[in-house]
């Protein structure tokens, strides 16, 4: 793996319901372990608290974050001297929908502590803006909400689940509401398999990254996430200016493996976070004291995981291979440069095609400037 030399913290809280008072006191906690409040937020910052507002459903169903966790939040952002602001780009609206926007807001609690809070409620679907992001991978350009733009402070409040095409779902994927309205249906559609669609969510964190993520872990949800799965009680705050490695304590946390995690393992890899436990400085709680068993995956997640070779194989013998075409190659070499699988290297005085690593995105294909890249059908696909 690269990225083996950097090193991220991340604090662990105990935290044994939602109670205000215990809320308030092990996130005040969570966040002294990390340096205080202080540290991200100025006097006279716009701070977006940006949650997970999946659906509408009620707090008891683990499937946003919980409210209590909103309210102590915003506490912390004022006694920094900031302004909270509080929203999502919900799924539940599909193209953006201010009615429906904020009837999640209400059923899942959130607007009600936002009115006893005086803090306001933002639509972040309401208005886009293209971020455009060169460094990325495979995604160089994001329809982004303008509000999470706009904010002097992100800090993202993602819920602990787990999710039927990434297995597990953290500070990484909670970045992903910051895409607008149906945009996010053609990102998935983009991005169909867990490895591409988990580039996606690496190349959103190099656009978009979070000043402080603090994950609600008090009840997570376990089984079929990321909104149809059991509650579990977990009883845990983490925080981390570093959602990647966040994410990887979360995981060990609950028995999962952070590299299997594809979000995890290619962030680390691309040195977009920290996913080696053994380089990440756990603060607070130790990690062998708040080990949950029984934990339990999606359906079919861990199989499929398991036949990763065997999913390569079928999707290799059915999707269009990139094939160079010699006598157009201007040898530029810009397919190699952006290849984000490593499947392009140079042998001959040619491009070369390893099509084992190839995860049949298309980049060298789309970049070539001399159309010199054709995308062969393969015999099976071309019979179905």
């Amino acid at each position: 793996m690269e990225n083996e030399n950097n090193t991220a913290t991340v604090s662990l809280v105990k935290c044994q319901d939602y109670d205000d008072p215990n809320i308030g006191s092990a996130i005040d906690k969570t966040l002294e372990l990390i340096g205080g409040i202080e540290n991200y937020v100025r006097p006279g910052d716009n701070v977006l608290l940006k949650i997970n507002l999946l659906t509408g459903d009620v707090p008891e169903k683990a499937v946003t974050t919980h409210p209590s966790i909103v309210r102590a939040m915003i506490h912390q952002v004022r006694k920094a001297g900031g302004i909270p602001l509080v929203g999502d780009c919900s799924g539940y609206e599909g193209k953006p929908n201010q009615k429906r926007y904020l009837d999640a807001c209400r059923s899942s609690g959130i607007m009600h502590v936002c009115e006893e809070e005086k803090t306001q409620i933002v639509h972040l679907s309401a208005e886009s803006v293209e971020v455009k992001n060169d460094s990325g991978r495979m995604y160089k350009t994001f329809i982004l909400s303008k509000q999470v733009m706009d904010a002097d402070v992100l800090i993202s409040l993602p819920k602990l689940k787990t999710h039927g095409l990434t297995l597990f779902t953290g500070g990484v994927k909670n970045i992903f509401g910051c895409v607008t309205g149906l945009n996010k249906a053609k990102m998935h559609l983009r991005a169909q398999d867990p490895e591409t669609f988990s580039q996606m969510l690496v190349d959103l964190l190099g656009t978009v990254r979070p000043d402080l993520t603090l994950m609600d872990a008090v009840v997570g949800m376990e089984g079929n996430g990321p909104s149809n799965g059991t509650p579990k009680q977990i009883s845990a705050i983490l925080a981390s200016s570093d959602p990647v490695a966040l994410d990887a304590v979360a995981c060990r946390m609950v028995g999962i493996d952070p590299f299997m995690v594809p979000s995890t393992r290619l962030a680390h890899e691309q040195g977009m976070g920290t996913g080696d436990i053994s380089n990440i400085n756990i603060v607070g709680e130790s990690l062998e004291n708040m080990q949950i068993d029984g934990f339990k995956f999606p359906s079919g997640t861990a199989s499929f995981f398991r036949a990763r070779g065997l999913m390569r194989f079928v999707r290799g013998m059915l999707l269009a291979k990139p094939a160079l075409v010699k006598e157009n190659c201007q040898k530029c070499w810009i397919c190699i440069e952006h290849c984000p699988s490593g499947a392009l290297s140079e042998k001959e005085g040619y491009p070369s095609f390893d099509h084992k690593k190839c995860i049949r995105c298309y980049c060298c294909q789309e970049l070539c400037p001399g159309n010199a890249i054709e995308l062969k059908t393969p015999l099976l696909a071309r019979f179905v």
